[in-house]
Parts: structure tokens; C-alpha cells; sequence
């Protein structure tokens, strides 16, 4: 069998059907689609059983809830095929040749990891955007080509545009970190950095529904930041694993520990009136993970946020990718942030 396609269902009676209904409209036919029912509290779990009885290629698992992680990985445990997909119950795939457009691009390079960089936002009243900025001439690349790429304002680099050999990620123990927000940036880094050669996919590939109610990412809360932190305390920590990444893996480990660290002291105000006991909390830990910060960062953070003030952490991450990291790699800032 060629693909798992893993869809983990939790709250989503009202997509559930439409999302099954994408993989089941597949022109190209050798794959499983594993219902992961994450402990669902209502109508999911039948749902998911009815939807079954329509193909025998769609199985059910029941499990207790443990969180979007734990779901994918039950599914990646319980998996046949040979590569993994990832899919939201509350998203689609693109279209009816989706899965047969990706297997030419399997077939053709044989690579353990593809990125499929061809996708487009929808929300339930049929507004739609494609999201493509990827340069059309790349399409087997090494990873930091591929990260380059994705530092485009608008990307998305999402667990679910990545398509993995299911003995890649056992191999590498690359599974989610279970009961954590925010896991795909747990879990991109080391998947991006554990291979040599990524091959990309520019046919079109996922619908991604935005503007959902009752979306987990719809909220700031206390969890998302505690959780951003302990994910940059390992970024920190896999930076420095050079036996384990390449040096230009070390490198972007603490890049996005620092665009993720960025994120929670822009976010922790926004927690301050709903939660202080957690703000000063965060606070603290925010202080902490700045001593593990590498100088040429520090010099960074102190540089836009102490003495220009600029608090928007998208506009700061444009910014150093575009003028402040160049300078840095040709050695023109050294005097200046080290």
C-alpha cells in the first residue's frame, strides 16, 4: 500500500463528511484513510463508524482524548502504507488527482520527505485564497533551500503539507510531542533537518478552512505560551546536537526558537488581565530562556525590542530574514550584535 492517509476527528461532526468525501473522490486508488476518533464528546464517533461502512479502505480507531499529537501518532502506529498523510478533519484534499499528482512525485525522486508547497485558505461561506510563492524551478532541494523558500511572507509550513516514508519517521523517533499547542513547530524542524534532500510537490495539494469556529488556534491562552516555551527550550537544546543536524540544522533550530520566543513576549501582554498569576509566570521563564540565547540573538532582541520598540514579531522576523540575517552570514553585524 502506498499511503496512510491519518486523519485525526475531534469536534468536527459538521466536516467530517465533506473531509472523507475528498480522499474517497481520489482518481489514484492504493491507499487507507485512519479515523482517529481523539475521545470525540459528540457525534464524531458515529459518524466516523458510518462513514466506514463506506469503504473498506476508511478503518476507525476510538481512543481517550489525548490531544491532536497523540491522535497522529496512534494513526502513524497503526499505518500500512508506506508514506504518511497528514489531514485535518476540518480540511480537504484539493482535488480528485491529488494523491495521484503526489505519487509521480514519490515515484520520481524516492525521497523520504516531500513538502507539498500548493495550497489554498477556504472558509465556509466559499471565499477562497491559494497560497503559492514557492519557486516553480525547485523541486528536489537540501532543506535549508527549502527553508529559505518558506521564509516568503504568507507560507505556510505546516505539519500537514509534509508527506513522510512511514520507516523515516519510526527510524527517527520523529513522532508528535503529545499534549502540547503549537506541535507542528515541535516537530518541523527535526523532520526538515534529519534528511538530505526534499523533494517538492507544486501540484495542488490541501484546502485549509480558516475562520472556523471553535478552532484551537483561535485563542491566546496561558497553555499556548507555557507550551511555545518548552518548544523553544528544545530548539535550544536540538541547536546544539551537531552529532544529530547539520550545522545549518543548529542554525535554524535557534532561528525558531527565537521567532517562537519573539511570539510569546508579544502575546504574553495579551494574557496579562484574564491571567496574571501565569503573565509574571511567563515572565520569568521568558527571562530564563534569554541566558540560552545565543549573543548575536541577544544583541538582536535588544536591539528592536528594548531600543526601537518594535513588539510585532511578524514584522520583526521579516525583517531579520531579509536585511539582519544576511548581514549576519557575510560577517557585517559582528561588531554591532556580538
Amino acid at each position: 500500500m502506498m499511503f496512510s492517509i491519518i486523519i485525526p476527528v475531534y469536534k468536527t461532526e459538521k466536516y467530517i463528511d465533506d473531509c472523507v468525501k475528498s480522499v474517497l473522490s481520489q482518481s489514484f486508488k492504493d491507499y487507507e484513510c485512519i479515523l482517529v476518533d481523539d475521545g470525540s464528546p459528540d457525534n464524531c464517533p458515529s459518524l466516523c463508524d458510518d462513514i466506514s461502512k463506506k469503504d473498506n479502505r476508511i478503518k476507525v480507531i476510538h481512543k481517550e482524548n489525548g490531544g491532536l499529537s497523540d491522535a497522529r501518532n496512534t494513526g502513524i502506529l497503526q499505518a500500512a502504507g508506506e508514506y504518511i498523510i497528514f489531514l485535518d478533519s476540518d480540511d480537504k484534499l484539493a482535488d480528485n488527482d491529488t494523491l495521484k499528482n503526489l505519487f509521480d512525485v514519490v515515484q520520481k525522486y524516492k525521497t523520504d520527505v516531500i513538502i507539498n508547497v500548493n495550497l489554498t485558505e477556504f472558509t465556509d461561506n466559499g471565499k477562497t485564497t491559494i497560497i503559492n510563492r514557492f519557486n516553480k524551478e525547485i523541486v528536489l532541494a537540501a532543506p535549508s533551500i527549502i527553508v529559505n523558500e518558506y521564509n516568503k511572507p504568507g507560507m505556510y509550513l505546516a505539519g500537514w503539507l509534509f508527506v513522510l516514508k512511514k520507516d523515516y519517521i519510526k527510524n527517527n523517533n520523529l513522532f508528535f510531542k503529545k499534549g502540547i499547542l503549537h506541535e507542528d513547530e515541535h516537530w518541523m524542524p527535526r523532520v526538515l533537518f534529519k534528511t538530505k534532500e526534499i523533494a517538492v510537490n507544486h501540484c495542488s495539494f490541501y484546502l485549509y478552512r480558516v475562520e472556523r469556529d471553535g478552532s484551537i488556534m483561535s485563542n491566546v491562552s496561558a497553555k499556548r505560551l507555557f507550551d511555545l516555551l518548552d518548544i523553544v527550550n528544545d530548539l535550544l537544546a536540538w541547536s546544539k546536537e551537531e552529532e544529530n543536524y547539520t550545522k545549518e540544522g543548529c542554525s535554524y533550530m535557534v532561528e525558531r526558537a527565537m521567532a517562537l520566543y519573539y511570539r510569546v513576549f508579544y502575546l504574553n501582554d495579551k494574557i496579562k488581565l484574564q491571567d496574571k498569576k501565569s503573565f509574571y509566570i511567563i515572565h520569568r521563564r521568558l527571562n530564563n530562556n534569554f541566558r540560552k540565547v545565543p549573543n548575536n540573538f541577544k544583541g538582536i532582541y535588544l536591539f528592536f525590542v528594548k531600543i526601537i520598540g518594535l513588539y510585532n514579531t511578524e514584522l520583526l522576523y521579516k525583517f531579520y530574514m531579509k536585511y539582519i540575517k544576511p548581514a549576519l552570514k557575510h560577517g557585517k553585524l559582528k561588531g554591532v550584535f556580538l
